[in-house]
């Protein structure tokens, strides 16, 4: 039945449209094959505003979460202009940006000896799960800002996590931070020999090489990071720990020339 009376509904609708002498239009198909034409370009016109909206972006929702969380934090001021802190993350690249400038706003690494600096660096950039215990041998200042780190890792975390960012706090420490190589790099900015290290933990020789490259790296941003906050006494202390680790087989041109 329904189908009949929208059969007789179109009827209708012809016939009424017959009733207009421009139906007649010697031109009528010309004008139709015109009209087609621009409601065909103004879907089409409408369909692109609405691509280069905001509201067609699938992650545009996360963007503006993130950025709330970042205003929160003092990265970014209300106008969205780039604050001191947003300037300093800006220099970090190898590692959680956000871990490394909460470090240097909160003056963690000031307190820290030269190789100290790149034993606790070095948890943001080894990448191996295994046991994490530090070691009692370790200085007890060195333990305590590891322990400092993995409690801001947490803050930043539960930060996300209160913008609506699918982020668990806890495993966002746990990704973000690994303690493996802490004792292993801190021994080596102290002078002792790739053999001897290599013996304080079960990680292949190549991911501590791997690792200690890419300090040297992290280093340089760090010291950036002072030089943009205007931290002379850090400028040095990075300056100093780059030195301390850059020596010997670890950073030989080629580990197999003699």
């Amino acid at each position: 039945m329904e189908f009949g009376s929208a059969c007789d509904r179109l009827d209708r609708e012809v016939a009424f449209v017959r009733q207009f002498r421009s139906h007649y239009h010697p031109n009528l198909e010309l004008h139709y094959v015109a009209v087609d034409r621009k409601e065909t370009l103004r879907s089409r016109v409408e369909t692109l505003r609405h691509l280069l909206s905001n509201e067609s972006l699938q992650l545009f929702p996360d963007f503006l979460q993130r950025k709330a969380m970042l205003q929160s934090l003092g990265y970014l001021d209300e106008n969205d202009t780039v604050c001191l802190k947003g300037r300093v993350a800006c220099e970090v690249n190898t590692c959680e940006g956000l871990i490394v400038t909460e470090m240097v706003f909160e003056g963690m690494l000031n307190e820290l000896e030269p190789a100290e600096i790149v034993a606790a660096l070095s948890a943001l950039l080894f990448q191996e799960k295994k046991d994490e215990d530090l070691d009692s041998e370790l200085p007890e200042r060195l333990v305590s800002s590891c322990e400092r780190m993995k409690a801001i890792a947490i803050d930043l975390g539960q930060r996300q996590k209160d913008f609506g960012l699918p982020v668990d706090p806890l495993e966002y420490c746990v990704n973000s931070l690994k303690m493996g190589l802490v004792h292993v790099v801190y021994e080596w900015a102290c002078g002792v020999p790739f053999s001897s290290i290599c013996e304080l933990t079960d990680v292949q020789e190549g991911s501590i090489v791997r690792c200690i490259t890419r300090l040297d790296e992290l280093c340089r941003e760090v010291r950036n990071c002072a030089r943009v906050v205007g931290n002379p006494t850090l400028y040095r202390k990075m300056e100093a720990a780059s030195e301390f680790i850059k020596r010997d087989i670890v950073f030989a041109s080629s580990l197999y020339v003699s």
